[in-house]
């Protein structure tokens, strides 16, 4: 049985970094991910993202009304935003299970403000200029281990990554 710590296969995780370490190129994974825009209706935008069972999660998108959406989905901002700060507290919570520290509770938000005018081509302002992610903990660690852990899950957490180094990308347009 794989040895679990607050609900990550410490294992798991290990035989993959071993992997990785003898192989590089076994680290890198093809991501391809789409969706479609609906003309009638809402929720807008309708896609589905594979999981490694298999299996398909069906994910929605909707712009609020003030964009010309219903309203009745997450918008996509609030995917990125969410996505960031799970990947922050996922990250953590697997530093924490490598370093053997057990976690008794795990709780994320994040914080900021979405300013529209860019979205609405009003002004060129940033939709969004600072993000606040927090993480409550419950834990019998010292505050010196969840310094170290918080230290390592900035340092190694890919949304943290994605958000803070600039990332090249290409837009296109293709005909169907």
């Amino acid at each position: 049985m794989s040895k679990k710590v607050s609900n990550v296969d410490v294992e798991a995780i290990e035989r993959t970094a071993a992997a990785v370490a003898a192989d590089p190129a076994a680290a890198r994974l093809p991501v391809e991910l789409g969706g479609e825009w609906r003309f009638e209706g809402s929720p807008q935008f309708v896609g589905e993202i594979p999981l490694p069972t298999g299996a398909r999660v069906r994910f929605e998108a909707d712009f609020p009304p003030a964009l010309g959406g219903g309203g009745t989905a997450p918008n996509p901002v609030a995917y990125c935003l969410w996505g960031g700060v799970a990947c922050c507290a996922m990250t953590f919570a697997l530093e924490a299970a490598r370093a053997g520290v057990e976690l008794r509770a795990l709780r994320a938000r994040v914080e900021t403000t979405v300013d529209q005018r860019r979205a609405l081509g009003v002004a060129d302002a940033p939709p969004v200029e600072h993000l606040v992610w927090t993480l409550a903990i419950e834990s019998d660690a010292s505050d010196g281990t969840i310094d170290e852990l918080k230290a390592l899950a900035d340092a190694r957490c890919p949304g943290v990554y994605c958000i803070t180094n600039p990332i090249a990308l290409t837009t296109r347009v293709e005909r169907v």
